[in-house]
C-alpha cells in the first residue's frame, strides 16, 4: 500500500515537471516568433536615406577674351658695356655717370685727352694738302706732254707713258691714302669723347677723372626705352595669343605690375616674340613682353617709381577672343580638373578644360554645355549617384566673360 501511494506520488510530479517544460518551450517559440514579427515590421518601416542639399549654377555658353597669367623677371633690353675704343687719361667725367645716372643718347658722358690726336689730325690734313699739290702738278705736266707730242708731229693719242698717265694714277693714289689717313686720325679724336649710344641709365661705373683708360669698361648701361620680360607659360596657352612670327603682326597686350609694399607700379606691355626652346625642366615655353617707357619718363616731374631690371612682375596677357566658354566659381571646380553637377538630382561629375581663372572665377573652354546645373556647395562625402535637393545660387548665373 505505501509503495503503492509513493510511485504514483513520483509521476504525479514527473508529469508536472514535464507540463512546466513543455510551457517554457511554447512561450520561448511565441516570444522568438513575435521578435521575428517586430523585426520584420522595423525593416520595412526605415526611411529612405536624405538628400543632400546644394547650390547650383545654371551654364551659360558664351564669347570671353582669354587671360594668361603669369610671373617672370625684369630684364634689359638693350645692355652694353662702354670700352673706350682709344686710349689715355680721362680730362672730364660727366655727374651723371654714377649708378642711376641717365643719359640721352649722343649725350656726353666722358672725355679722354685729345691732344695727341689733335696733332695726328693736324698731320694728316698736311698729307693731304700736299698730295692735292702733287695731283694739280702731275695734271699740269700730263697737259705739257700731251701738246709736246703733237708739236713733234705726231698724229691720234700719245702712248700712256708719253701721256704720263701712270704718274697721275700715281699721284691720284697717294691723294686717296692721305684722306684716308686723315679720316681715322678724325675718328680716333671724335672716339675721345665718350657718348651714351642710346637712352640709357648707368649700372655701374669705373670713370674718374685722370684715370688712363683704354681697354677697360668705364660704365655698364641699359637702355631706359624698353625693358623685356621673361615669363613662362604652358604651352597649351599659346593658341590663344597673338605672337608675332607665330600669329599675327602684333602682340597680344599685357599689363605688368610690381608690387612695391603698399604701392603698385603698373606698365603696359606688349608679346614681342617666342624663345627658341622649352624650358627643360618644366616643359613650359617663355615669352619676352616688351615694356616701353619702364621708367614712366613720359609722365614729365612726377613719374613716381620706376620699373628696373631685375625686378620679380606679375603679368596678365589678354589674348584671342574664345567662343563658347563657360565661366564658374573657383569652388566648384575640383582638382583642377572637374566638376560636380547635378542631373535628375543626381550626383554626376563631369572632366572640364580650364581655360584661365578670372579673378575670383573659372573660364572653362570645354566640358559643359548650355543648361548644365553645376555645383557650388563643398560636399564632404562625395558618391557619383547620390540624391540631391539642389537649390539655385543666389548669384546671377554666370556665362563667358
Amino acid at each position: 500500500m505505501n509503495t503503492t501511494e509513493s510511485d504514483v506520488h513520483i509521476g504525479t510530479s514527473r508529469l508536472k515537471q514535464l507540463g512546466i517544460g513543455v510551457v517554457i518551450l511554447v512561450l520561448g517559440v511565441v516570444m522568438t516568433a513575435g521578435l521575428i514579427g517586430s523585426r520584420s515590421s522595423e525593416e520595412q518601416t526605415v526611411p529612405p536615406p536624405k538628400s543632400t542639399t546644394v547650390e547650383v549654377i545654371s551654364a551659360l555658353p558664351g564669347a570671353a577674351v582669354a587671360r594668361v597669367e603669369a610671373t617672370g623677371l625684369v630684364a634689359a633690353a638693350q645692355q652694353v658695356s662702354m670700352v673706350p675704343q682709344v686710349s689715355g687719361a680721362l680730362t672730364f667725367v660727366s655727374d651723371q655717370l654714377l649708378p642711376g645716372g641717365r643719359f640721352a643718347k649722343g649725350s656726353l658722358m666722358a672725355r679722354i685727352d685729345s691732344r695727341d690726336y689733335q696733332l695726328a689730325v693736324d698731320q694728316e690734313r698736311s698729307r693731304v694738302k700736299q698730295a692735292e699739290v702733287e695731283l694739280a702738278l702731275e695734271q699740269g705736266r700730263q697737259e705739257t706732254a700731251r701738246r709736246e707730242w703733237q708739236l713733234l708731229g705726231n698724229t691720234g693719242d700719245p702712248p700712256e707713258l708719253a701721256a704720263r698717265k701712270p704718274q697721275l694714277a700715281a699721284t691720284e693714289l697717294n691723294l686717296e691714302a692721305a684722306r684716308g689717313g686723315l679720316g681715322r686720325a678724325e675718328l680716333a679724336l671724335a672716339r675721345t669723347n665718350i657718348r651714351a649710344p642710346f637712352n640709357a641709365m648707368v649700372i655701374t661705373e669705373s670713370a674718374d677723372v685722370g684715370q688712363v683708360v683704354g681697354t677697360a669698361a668705364v660704365a655698364t648701361l641699359v637702355g631706359t626705352d624698353q625693358l623685356w620680360v621673361n615669363v613662362s607659360v604652358p604651352v597649351e596657352h599659346l593658341a590663344v595669343l597673338d605672337i608675332p612670327g607665330v600669329r599675327g603682326s602684333s602682340g597680344s597686350k599685357a599689363a605688368v605690375v610690381q608690387q612695391v609694399g603698399d604701392e603698385r607700379i603698373t606698365r603696359a606691355g606688349e608679346v614681342l616674340r617666342l624663345a627658341g626652346q622649352l624650358d627643360p625642366q618644366s616643359r613650359t615655353a617663355t615669352l619676352i613682353i616688351a615694356i616701353d617707357d619702364p621708367l614712366n619718363l613720359k609722365a614729365g616731374t612726377d613719374p613716381g617709381l620706376p620699373m628696373l631690371p631685375g625686378a620679380f612682375v606679375s603679368v596678365v596677357i589678354e589674348g584671342l577672343e574664345m567662343t563658347d566658354t563657360v565661366t564658374i566659381p573657383r569652388v566648384a571646380l575640383q582638382d583642377n580638373a572637374y566638376v560636380w553637377l547635378s542631373e535628375d538630382d543626381k550626383l554626376v561629375r563631369r572632366d572640364v578644360t580650364v581655360g584661365w581663372r578670372n579673378g575670383d572665377n573659372i573660364v572653362l573652354t570645354s566640358g559643359l554645355s548650355a543648361g548644365d546645373q553645376v555645383i557650388t556647395t563643398p560636399l564632404s562625402f562625395p558618391i557619383e549617384g547620390m540624391g540631391l535637393r539642389p537649390q539655385a545660387r543666389t548669384v546671377t548665373a554666370l556665362k563667358g566673360e
